[in-house]
């Protein structure tokens, strides 16, 4: 009997010297995810986008499926952003960016459009279709990986959420 107590015993101090321990510190943006300003080629300053939760949507013009949700998107931009969201539209398009721009004017885009650095694609994968919008944590942590044309109500719950 005594040896079950101790036993028991133990087994709880382990328990409790676990739990004891610090959290491990939340992911940071990695230093490598960079991007370029669509609209002046020049690097896209990403202080703008440190401590806020970040919507990175991954498109292109020649995709019907990312034209799709663009209404979408450009609501929760208008939505969203007063409350501290950033939305930043990733074009992998390889056409000059004046048409990007254009495509992007006629389709009512008013947040931030950037192309990918060397490395922010390898840094953001799987990417498993385009269009492809991830949801990250101020930290940079990935809460949801959206694929395809977005479905509103699942996108909106998240942001809502972790606002």
């Amino acid at each position: 009997m005594p040896f079950s107590f101790f036993r028991l015993l133990s087994f709880a101090l382990v328990l409790a010297l676990t739990s004891c321990r610090s959290t491990p510190p939340a992911l940071q943006l990695p230093a490598d995810l960079s991007f370029t300003d669509l609209a002046t080629g020049q690097p896209f300053d990403t202080t703008s986008i440190h401590g806020k939760l970040l919507l990175l949507n991954l498109w292109a013009a020649w995709s019907p499926a990312s034209a799709k949700e663009l209404p979408e998107l450009v609501a929760l931009n208008e939505k969203f952003v007063p409350r501290g969201l950033v939305l930043l539209g990733v074009s992998l398009d390889e056409a000059p960016a004046a048409g990007l721009l254009v495509f992007a004017e006629r389709h009512g885009i008013r947040y931030p459009l950037v192309r990918p650095g060397p490395k922010a694609l390898d840094l953001l994968e799987p990417i498993e279709t385009i269009p492809y919008t991830l949801l990250l944590t101020p930290q940079g942590k990935i809460l949801g990986r959206f694929r395809g044309p977005l479905k509103p109500s699942d996108l909106r719950s998240a942001i809502e959420k972790n606002l």
